[in-house]
């Protein structure tokens, strides 16, 4: 592991120490020994791929989710934040990318909504906007009413409302997570210029960001992670944008990548133009039977609603989606299995299976009507019969098909999943994030089910944040930004770095 040690800031003691967080999920270690520091007054950015760690390791900060081993020390004090609240008490406040503003209260209130002035049970009003107005002057919102409602307010000023929210809890540490994806321009110089004002109080402000140029402009000192590990901490201007990429990903691939590449057959599905509003725009590709296409992003790229839109989970707006040649209309995830087409999402708990219900009933799901009698009934006897098929293909372990799909492993509830829509006899595969949160063993295990797919002329559409997996698996790279396309790479010209400096604008 390459370490890079900040230089000492100016202040003696730092305001936040994280020492030795380790944190597992099931399948996957998040956090593995991370120590992470910070003074008061600095403004640090924290970058890292997707899976990195960077929002697990704040996670633990803001006390939404628990380490199994570490420390967390404020202002030299060990500290235990178990909950949220906890945090904010500690002065510690988070504003993420989605906000949590009430959009039908007016400003004030939601700026002091955990703590309205009252007096015997009834609102303060007087005061509520007398507090209200003085920290709308800080935040640069002097020009609106405490008593307009967020509703009315662009998407910067609902960011700035956060930070006034923060503001009058007395934050001392600020972690923002994405900030800027949503606002225009001139809306992330105000916040900038007010970051740099709470810098000067003293505040100290965690900037997790996947825009480099903006990393560059506002922080002090950069941390990058990888892994789940702290890999350096220097000073912004000791380090070049390319040498936070090559920390960013510092490995090889694996030998696991044992991929077969087949000779791309005809064409099975070509989307052109697909646009849906505030998602992705204009979006074109071919993918021909045995190919995989990977499809790469940074957070808020895109990626996602564009595999949702082509299943009919999320109509697009505009576009077109030709299967074999001919064009289809696909409005819901019913057009698209008709089509041929099958998406595994990322979420496979939540989407992907009934959790509470058997594995036999699990992977027939996604083709009801192939094991029942007229569409009614159940034929036990197809489903036992394909049941068992799935196992053994799949290599599924499992004492037996009645065995509740919850109580599997992360690897084997996604063999099920890929199992039920391979029920479906499809030509096209779309695969987002098909190997997230699993052990390795599994993961060789769904590449090799993969490759017999390709065999079979099957098409896969593979979206992983792993940038080794899709080097490793994919006969071509499309990398989209802010919703659109922005790259295209061959197997013969495909790297880490090409891939990452597109997704995140670096020339």
């Amino acid at each position: 592991m390459e370490v890079i040690r900040m230089n000492t800031h100016n202040k003696k003691e730092p305001i936040l120490q994280l020492e030795g967080i380790c944190k597992s999920f099931p399948g996957v270690q998040a956090l593995k020994g991370v120590d992470f520091s910070l003074w008061a007054g600095e403004v640090r950015g924290l970058v890292g791929g997707n899976g990195a760690g960077k929002s697990t390791l704040m996670n633990v900060l803001g006390g939404v989710i628990n380490p199994d081993v570490g420390k967390i020390i404020i202002n030299g004090q060990t500290v235990t934040i178990d909950n949220p609240a906890v945090a904010e008490q500690l002065g510690v406040s988070f504003i993420h990318q989605e906000l949590s503003l009430f959009e039908n209260m007016d400003i004030a209130t939601n700026i002091f909504i955990q703590h309205l002035p009252q007096h015997k049970g009834v609102i303060n009003y007087k005061k509520l906007y007398e507090e209200s107005k003085k920290i709308l002057d800080i935040v640069g919102l002097s020009h609106r009413k405490p008593s307009q409602a967020v509703s009315s307010l662009s998407m910067g000023e609902r960011q700035l409302v956060e930070i006034a929210r923060c503001l009058s809890q007395k934050t001392k540490i600020l972690v923002l997570d994405e900030p800027t994806s949503s606002l225009t321009s001139p809306e992330i110089q105000i916040l900038f210029k007010l970051m740099r004002d709470l810098k000067e109080q003293d505040v100290s402000i965690v900037f997790i960001s996947h825009r480099f140029d903006e990393v560059y402009e506002i922080c002090d000192n950069i941390t990058i992670m990888r892994d789940g590990t702290n890999i350096a901490t220097k000073p912004i201007a000791d380090i070049e944008k390319m040498e936070v990429v090559r920390l960013m990903i510092g490995r090889e691939l694996s030998e696991m990548y044992d991929h077969e590449r087949v000779e791309p057959g005809k064409d099975l599905l070509e989307v052109k133009n697909l646009t849906r509003k505030n998602a992705f725009s204009n979006i074109s590709f071919k993918l021909r039977a045995g190919e995989v296409i990977g499809l790469y992003g940074l957070l808020g790229s895109g990626r996602t609603e564009l595999v949702r839109s082509i299943f009919g989970l999320d109509p697009f707006d505009n576009g077109e989606v030709y299967v074999e040649g001919k064009k289809v209309q696909i409005h819901k995830p019913g057009d698209a299995i008709k089509n041929g087409i099958a998406l595994i999402t990322e979420d496979r708990r939540g989407e992907g299976l009934v959790i509470d219900q058997s594995v036999q009933s699990n992977l027939v799901l996604a083709n009801l009507s192939r094991f029942s009698k007229k569409g009614i009934i159940m034929d036990a006897k197809k489903e036992q019969l394909i049941g068992k098929e799935n196992i053994n293909r799949f290599k599924i372990a499992t004492s037996n098909l009645k065995k509740t799909v919850g109580f599997l492993s992360g690897g084997n509830q996604q063999k099920v999943v890929i199992a039920k829509w391979i029920n479906t006899k499809p030509s096209i595969l779309i695969l987002d994030e098909p190997t997230r949160g699993i052990d390795v063993g599994a993961k060789k295990e769904i590449y090799k089910i993969t490759d017999e797919l390709l065999k079979e002329g099957v098409g896969v559409f593979l979206i992983s944040s792993e940038l080794p997996e899709l080097l490793g698996m994919c006969d071509r790279i499309i990398v989209i930004k802010n919703g659109r396309e922005v790259a295209e790479f061959g197997s013969d010209e495909i790297t880490n770095e090409k891939i990452l400096y597109a997704a995140m604008g670096v020339n």
